[in-house]
C-alpha cells in the first residue's frame, strides 16, 4: 500500500523575544540592513513582497571566513591527475592558469571526484562574483581542470559516456542523453559534464559515468565565472555547452520524462548520466544501476533555475546547433530546454515533499517508479512520486553505500541545496505547485524552500536552545538526546550518520536563512541561532569533532557557512549587458525584484524569451504585454 500524503507539520511554540545583551551585540550595518529588511517580509503569494534571506553577523562571517581558508588549503596542483588541455584549446581567461584539483577523502589513493570539483568551483564562482580576486583564479584553474575531465584521458572526447565518441556526443547512443559537445564555433575543446572520478584507473573496468549533483554544482560555479568575467564570447560557449550537456545526460532531456494528467512534463534528475531517474529497466537504455532510484539530496532547484537563465539570457541562433534532436530525429528549440529546467524542479520539490519529515529529516535514497507500459520507452504518462519513498509499492534502492529510506549522509546536503534556491531565487522558490499522488494539483498542499528550512529552524527551535553548546543544540537531530520526527513516512527508516558530524550538522545551519513564514521568530532571534550554531567550533582553537578539517567535514562547513553569511546573492550574478541596438529586449534581473518592482514596470522590458527575470512579471502581477 502506497503510503499516505505528507502531513502538514505542526505548529512550532512562538520564539521569546531576544534579549537585551544579543540586540546589542546585534549593531552591525549588517544585521541592521537585515531587521530593515523584515518589513518586507510576506507570504509566498503575498503581493510584490518576497521573503528576505536573512544573513548573518559577524560571528557567522568569521566562520565562513575560517572554512574558506581550510577549504582552499587543500587545493593542489593537477600534475596529471586529471588530463590537461592546452592553451590553445580553452577559453582565453583559463590560459597561463595552472590547473588545480582538490583531493577527495581517501586522499591521493581517493583521487578526484566531481562531487569535490563541483562544490570548489560553486565556492570560488560566488567568491569571485562578489569581487574576490583569488577567487577568481582559484575557480579559472579550477575549471580549467573540469575541462580536461570532461575531455577524457585519450584522444577521445568521453564526457559522462562510457569511453566512446558516440556514447558522448549522441544522444541515441547509450547512456541516453549528450554529454560533451565539441565547440562548432570557436576552435575550443569540448565542454560538458565530466567523468566522475580520475584517475579512471582507480575503478574497476576504468571509471565511467558523470554525477548530476556534481555537475550541478560545477556548472553554476562556472556561471559565475563567466559573470565575473564579464561574459566573453568563448567562455560563454564554454558554459552553454556545459548547461545543455547537464539537462540532455542528467535530466533526460529531450526525452526523458513523465507527463501529468494536466499535461506537464517532468523530468527526474538522473543520479549521473547512466542511472537512476526514470530509466526504463530493459532496452538499450536501461539503468546501469539499481532502476527508479533518486536522492532528495541531489535536487538541485537554484542549479537549475540559474541554467535555465543563462541559457536564455545568453542564447543566439548558431547555439540552436548544440540541441541535441529528439528520438523522433526533430531539432529541439531552446523553448524545449528550458521546459526540462521548468520540470526538473517541479518534480524535485514534489519528490522532497513525499520524501521528508516535519524535521526536515530527508531518505538518503528513495523510488520514483513510474514505469512505462513499454518497459523500454523513454516516456510517457506517469507520476513520479506515486509510491515515493518506496520503489513501487514496498520496493528499496540505494547507490552509494548509504541507507535506502533513512537520513543520512547522502540526504545531508539537501538543507543546504533547498537553502541555495531560497538565497538566490525567494521569489520563485516560494511558489512551488505541490501534486498528490495521482498528479493531480493539490491545491491545500503548502510546500516550498521556505517551508522547508522553517522545517529545520523549527525543529531546533522547539527542542535545542540557542546555546554555542552541543549538549544544548543536538536534542533537536540526536535521538539519542530526544530528537523527534527524523523519522516518517518519508523517511521510514532510521539514519546511521547523527547530528555530531560536521557532515550532518553543519547543513541543518542553512535553515535559519529562511524567516519563518508563520511570523514566530524575527532575523534577530535566527542570527542569534546562527551565532550559537558556528560557535560549536572555535575558529581560534579549531578542536574538536565540529572544527573537522577532513574532505567531507570541510566541504560542509564552508558551503553552509558561505549561505549563511550572505555570500550567496539575491538574484544571482548579474546577467549580460544588452546589445547596444535600440530593438534589442532588455533582460530583468531577480535582484531587481521586489525592492525596485514598480519601477521596473517603467524603465525595463520583457525579455522576448522567458527567462526567470522576465517570468516574474506575470506572477507580480504586472502586464503580460510589453513594459511601457
Amino acid at each position: 500500500k502506497p503510503p499516505r500524503p505528507h502531513a502538514a507539520g505542526r505548529s512550532p511554540p512562538r520564539a521569546s523575544s531576544p534579549t537585551a545583551a544579543a540586540m546589542a551585540r546585534a549593531t552591525s550595518t549588517m544585521l541592521l540592513a537585515a531587521v530593515a529588511a523584515s518589513s518586507l517580509l510576506g507570504g509566498a503569494c503575498g503581493g510584490l513582497a518576497a521573503p528576505v534571506p536573512i544573513v548573518g553577523g559577524p560571528k557567522v562571517q568569521a566562520a565562513f571566513q575560517k572554512w574558506l581558508g581550510v577549504w582552499r588549503s587543500k587545493y593542489v596542483a593537477a600534475n596529471g591527475t586529471v588530463p590537461e588541455l592546452p592553451d590553445a584549446s580553452v577559453p582565453a581567461a583559463m590560459r597561463g592558469k595552472a590547473p588545480k584539483v582538490i583531493l577527495s577523502g581517501g586522499g591521493a589513493a581517493g583521487g578526484v571526484v566531481t562531487e569535490g570539483m563541483g562544490y570548489a568551483l560553486l565556492v570560488e564562482g560566488f567568491q569571485a562574483s562578489n569581487g574576490d580576486a583569488l577567487a577568481l583564479d582559484n575557480g579559472l584553474s579550477l575549471a580549467r581542470s573540469w575541462l580536461g575531465m570532461v575531455k577524457g584521458p585519450g584522444q577521445t572526447l568521453v564526457g559522462g559516456g562510457d569511453g566512446t565518441l558516440a556514447s558522448a556526443t549522441q544522444v541515441g547512443t547509450y547512456p541516453y542523453g549528450v554529454s560533451a559537445i565539441e565547440s562548432q564555433q570557436l576552435g575550443l575543446a569540448g565542454s560538458g559534464v565530466a567523468t566522475w572520478k580520475y584517475p579512471v584507473s582507480l575503478c574497476e573496468g576504468g571509471c565511467k559515468g558523470s554525477a548530476a549533483d556534481a555537475d550541478a554544482d560545477a556548472i553554476m560555479g562556472m556561471i559565475y565565472l563567466c559573470a565575473a568575467l564579464e561574459y566573453p564570447a568563448d567562455f560563454v560557449d564554454v558554459v552553454l555547452r556545459a548547461v545543455i550537456t547537464f539537462a540532455s545526460s542528467d535530466l533526460g532531456f529531450p526525452d526523458l520524462y513523465r507527463v501529468l494528467p494536466d499535461g506537464s512534463k517532468m523530468f527526474v534528475p538522473k543520479g549521473g548520466s547512466d542511472w537512476g531517474g526514470e530509466l526504463p529497466t530493459q532496452g538499450k537504455y536501461k539503468s546501469s544501476q539499481h532502476s527508479w532510484c533518486y536522492s532528495p539530496g541531489y535536487f538541485a532547484p537554484a542549479q537549475y533555475r540559474m541554467m535555465r537563465a543563462f541559457a536564455v539570457n545568453n542564447w543566439k541562433p548558431s547555439f540552436d546547433a548544440y540541441l541535441p534532436p529528439n528520438a523522433a530525429g526533430l531539432q529541439t528549440t531552446l523553448d524545449e530546454l528550458t521546459q526540462a529546467f521548468d520540470g526538473a524542479v517541479t518534480a524535485g520539490y514534489n519528490i522532497l515533499y513525499y520524501s521528508s519529515c516535519v524535521s526536515g529529516a530527508a531518505s538518503n535514497w528513495v523510488g520514483v517508479k513510474a514505469e512505462c507500459a513499454d518497459k523500454t520507452a523513454l516516456s510517457c504518462e506517469g507520476v513520479p512520486w506515486a509510491t515515493t519513498p518506496y520503489v513501487g509499492t514496498s520496493g528499496e534502492c540505494t547507490a552509494s553505500g548509504t541507507s535506502f529510506g533513512a537520513y543520512g549522509a547522502e540526504a545531508s546536503r539537501t538543507p543546504w541545496r533547498i537553502a541555495l534556491d531560497f538565497s538566490i531565487y525567494p521569489e520563485w522558490a516560494t511558489k512551488v505547485q505541490i501534486y498528490d499522488r495521482a498528479g493531480n494539483v493539490d491545491a491545500a498542499a503548502v510546500f516550498n524552500a521556505q517551508t522547508y528550512l522553517n522545517r529545520i529552524a523549527d525543529q531546533y527551535r522547539r527542542l535545542a536552545q540557542p546555546v554555542a553548546d552541543p549538549v544544548k543544540l543536538c536534542p533537536a537531530f540526536d535521538v539519542s538526546h530526544g530528537a523527534l520526527d527524523l523519522t516518517c513516512e518519508g523517511v521510514p527508516y532510521n539514519g546511521t550518520a547523527n547530528w555530531w558530524g560536521s557532515l550532518m550538522s553543519y547543513p541543518t545551519f542553512a535553515g535559519f536563512v529562511a524567516p519563518s513564514a508563520s511570523g514566530a521568530a524575527d532575523p534577530l532571534e535566527a542570527q542569534k541561532w546562527m551565532d550559537a550554531l558556528v560557535g560549536l567550533c572555535d575558529i581560534n582553537l579549531m578542536k574538536g569533532m565540529f572544527c573537522d578539517t577532513s574532505y567531507f567535514g570541510s566541504s560542509m562547513e564552508v558551503i553552509a557557512t558561505m549561505i549563511i553569511a550572505g555570500a550567496v546573492k539575491k538574484g544571482g550574478p548579474p546577467p549580460p549587458a544588452a546589445p547596444a541596438a535600440a530593438a534589442a529586449p532588455a533582460v530583468i534581473s531577480d535582484a531587481e525584484l521586489p525592492e525596485e518592482a514598480s519601477s521596473l514596470r517603467q524603465q525595463r522590458q520583457r525579455s522576448e524569451r522567458d527567462s526567470y527575470q522576465a517570468l516574474l512579471f506575470p506572477l507580480l502581477g504586472l502586464s503580460a504585454a510589453r513594459a511601457v
